[in-house]
Parts: C-alpha cells; structure tokens; sequence
C-alpha cells in the first residue's frame, strides 16, 4: 500500500514537472522564432525588400512588428522616399501600419545627401542608376528616355540628371534564335530581334532617386528596381562612376 501511494505521487509529480517543462519549452520556442524573424526584418530591410517588411507589419509578434515600423520609419524619413512608403503603408491593413505613418506625419522629411554631386550640374531630380559589386552577367545597354544610354559594368554607378515625373528606361537585349517553320528547306541558324525590356520610374518631387541594376534578375532576365533611399545610398556611396565609353547621349 505505501509502495502504490508513493509511486502515484511520483508519477504525479513527474507529469506536473513534464508539463511545466513544456510550457517553458514553448515559451522559449516562441521567443526564438520571433527573435529570429527579426533578424529576417533587418535583412529585408538592407535589401530593400518592401514585400517582405510589408508582411512583417502583420506578425503575430509585437517585436516583429516594431521592429517592421522601425524599417518603414527609416525608409520614410527622406523626402524622395516617403510618397512611396506611404502608399505602402496606406495598402496594409495592419495596426502596424497605422503606427509607422503616424510616426512618419510627426516628423519633417529629411532630403537625400547627393553620394557623388562633384559639382556636376543637375536637374529638379538626380537618378543613380547603379550595378552592385556581387551582381553576374553581361552588361546591356540600357536607354533613358530616348535621350542617353549608358552600360553599367559591375561596381559601377550612372547619375542621371532628369526633371520629376516620369521616366522611361530600356534594358536592350540581345538576338535570340529563331524557330525553325514547317517549311522543308529551312534548316535553322537564323536569329531574331528581341524588343527592349522597359520600365517606368517615378521620380514624386525634387531630389536624388537610386534604382538598382542586376542583369540577372528575376528569371534570368535583367532588372530595374527603385530602391528605398537608405539601402540605395549606402550602395552607391562605395561605387565608381561608369566609364566614359559606356554611356552615350
């Protein structure tokens, strides 16, 4: 009988114990998770991903979320960059979003430092067009509003001094095989044009825009992205300006 009492206490106390070591195990579970999700959330943000910080503002974790309107905030506080911000913000139904706009109205925009002005001339806004270090692939031609064209190599920068509204660039791109016809003498060999890829870019007001470069980008096609404002200017900072060969008006 005390051997039967005193093995149901111990099994007692062992599921209590089990139980409460699972709920920690839960709870630090969690934790980690969200700590995690937060180094995801800066990684986004130094990449410019405006998709993924768009999701964070509606993580079931409060620490993800701030440190998401924390990102917006930053993305926000210059002058060329917070018309789109606020777009992307106004497009999100979170409470989170809410916050960041509201930290946004309460301060004034700040404007963007000129990376390489060198007392070059410009225009109402400036457009880095930029090709970062770690990017693959053969430059292309790209034409800016039917009026210059310039090839960006890796490492290289092209400040474009524009007027706002908006702007058009086209990536060029080489001649691809032609399919062979149903007719019996065509044995192949030939090749065709291939239309430009085209982009319009905004530039809101006043100020200096970055629009980042890859020649292969999504699909293994080449890509024109406007970067958010402080992940572009750090980019552009440690570049070199195009080489005179590669841009003609």
């Amino acid at each position: 009988m005390r051997m039967s009492q005193a093995w149901t206490m111990s099994m007692s106390q062992a599921r209590r114990a089990f139980g409460l070591a699972l709920l920690l195990g839960v709870g630090l579970g969690a934790s980690g998770c969200a700590s995690m999700r937060v180094q995801q959330v800066a990684t986004w943000e130094a990449e410019g991903n405006e998709s993924g910080l768009k999701g964070a503002l509606s993580d079931s974790s409060e620490e993800v979320q701030e440190a998401a309107v924390a990102a917006w905030v930053r993305y926000g506080e210059y002058d060329t960059g917070r018309p789109s911000v606020l777009a992307s913000l106004g497009s999100s139904q979170a409470a989170a979003a809410r916050q960041a706009e509201k930290r946004l109205f309460g301060q004034p925009p700040r404007p963007v430092p000129d990376p390489h002005a060198d007392g070059a001339g410009s225009g109402p806004a400036v457009i880095y067009f930029y090709r970062a270090t770690g990017d693959d692939g053969e430059a292309r031609w790209i034409v800016l509003d039917d009026t210059e064209k310039v090839r960006l190599g890796v490492g290289r920068y092209f400040r474009y001094s524009a007027g706002t509204g908006s702007h058009r660039a086209c990536v060029q791109l080489p001649d691809a095989d032609a399919p062979v016809t149903d007719d019996a003498s065509d044995e192949g060999g030939r090749t065709r044009k291939v239309a430009p890829q085209c982009s319009t870019l905004m530039a809101h007001t006043a100020g200096i825009y970055f629009v980042r470069y890859r020649a292969q980008g999504i699909k293994g096609r080449p890509e024109l992205k406007v970067m958010p404002v402080p992940p572009g200017l750090a980019a552009v900072k440690e570049l070199t300006a195009v080489d005179p060969g590669d841009h003609a008006k």
